[in-house]
């Protein structure tokens, strides 16, 4: 018997996962922490590691090192169990050596167990980075969703915002508890921000409130992974992502990010309010136009939104960026403020008459006064504002957000 170590603080993930899995013929021990797994696999040496990325104490990076540095575990198979979001844990995960790494919003128990049997069956070797892949839910011959959209991205680059899914989610009973779960899940979510967001943000005790705030948006990502409503696992899945990193650098909490995860909770409550309607898919690879004089600003965003797998286009000139919008289509619009010529409220009123951006996206990027420029952005059309120097997983989020919240029936 094939024996598994499944590394993952999800009770959700872990509980579905074990059962098939089990049910599959496997030997299945839990970790639901990186010390844990570590500490299992000091006295044990597993066929296989499914290995989630994303834990408060040891990250899935951590416990990878440990495997690859012990040489009786050193040819130990590992399959990553990754956030769309986290690249950079992804690159280091597959520098040290994966066989495969999964989307986890895409991955259901049986997709893992096709991944597990052909590695295990191929007896792969750790040798160099594996894409990350949807996962294989399509029968044996037969072209899956991604391979069918050519949308396969080396983990090491940049992945798709959100991917087609002809995925069959067998797990019916998960999809009602958690629409279920809905109110129960909105008012703790709202009780666990309110309550992190009170502490003051300089002061260690403000900790293990954001750690109780993830771990409900975590076991809220893995639950939407196993649904058909593809915005809300868009949503929690980059919701989480902003958590775990201000976990890791608490210094960037700031009103501006305070006011994301405001937004955040509050989009939430409302896609499980309009869970029973009509759900556009997200675009493959949304247009994002930056539009900021400032050179080095301006290449800040572009690259935290390439980080976020998103598509932009970017000029330090506000009239070209007019000038642009008449004959290309972007799906989210940020601006600087201070612009020369044509000051980004005024480019934002102009962008409003001109036909198809009546109702796009329109985020400032502003250093100002948050209240004055708040006034002056709503005045002038525009949606949202994030404050300088910007949080790259905040700007990931607001962009995000306000391009599932454009494609809700109005």
């Amino acid at each position: 018997m094939k024996r598994l170590l499944l590394v993952d603080d999800d009770a959700l993930v872990t509980k579905l996962y074990r059962d098939r899995l089990s049910a599959h013929g496997f030997q299945v021990n839990i970790a639901t922490t990186g010390a844990a797994a570590i500490t299992i696999l000091r006295g044990a040496r597993p066929d296989l590691v499914v290995l989630d990325l994303m834990m408060p104490d040891l990250s899935g990076v951590d416990v990878l090192k440990f495997i690859r540095s012990e040489p009786r575990l050193a040819a130990t198979a590992v399959v990553l169990l990754t956030n769309t979001y986290l690249n950079d844990l992804g690159r280091q995960a597959a520098a040290l050596g994966i066989q495969k790494a999964l989307l986890k919003a895409e991955c259901t128990p049986s997709a893992l167990m096709a991944s597990i049997d052909e590695i295990l069956e191929n007896k792969h070797a750790p040798s160099k980075p594996e894409p990350i892949q949807a996962a294989p839910t399509t029968a044996p011959g037969a072209p899956s969703a991604a391979e069918s959209a050519n949308i396969e991205v080396p983990i090491a680059t940049e992945v798709p915002i959100a991917r087609p899914s002809a995925m069959a989610k067998p797990e019916a009973k998960a999809i009602t508890d958690l629409l279920t779960q809905a109110p129960t899940i909105c008012a703790e979510l709202r009780k666990l921000f309110q309550a992190f967001a009170r502490l003051p943000r300089d002061g260690p005790e403000q900790q293990m409130p954001l750690q109780d705030l993830y771990r409900k948006v975590h076991f809220l990502a893995a639950a939407a992974g196993l649904t058909d409503n593809a915005q809300l696992t868009q949503t929690a899945t980059v919701f989480e992502a902003l958590l775990y990193k201000l976990m890791d650098d608490p210094v960037r909490i700031s009103p501006s990010v305070l006011r994301t995860l405001a937004n955040l909770v509050d989009f939430v409550e409302l896609l499980f309010r309009r869970a029973g309607e009509f759900h556009p898919s997200v675009p493959l690879s949304p247009q994002v136009l930056v539009v900021d004089d400032d050179p080095i600003s301006n290449r800040l965003v572009v690259s935290a939104l390439r980080q976020a797998h998103l598509s932009p286009r970017s000029t330090e000139d506000p009239i070209v960026a007019w000038q642009w919008a008449h004959h290309e289509h972007f799906d989210v619009i940020l601006l600087d403020i201070e612009m020369p010529v044509l000051n980004g409220f005024k480019l934002c009123e102009r962008l409003r008459v001109v036909p198809g951006y009546e109702h796009t996206p329109v985020i400032f990027v502003t250093a100002h006064s948050e209240f004055e420029s708040r006034a002056k952005s709503s005045l002038s059309g525009g949606n949202d504002l994030i404050t300088k120097p910007i949080l790259p997983m905040e700007l990931a989020a607001k962009v995000v957000m306000h391009l599932l919240k454009s494609q809700l029936p109005a």
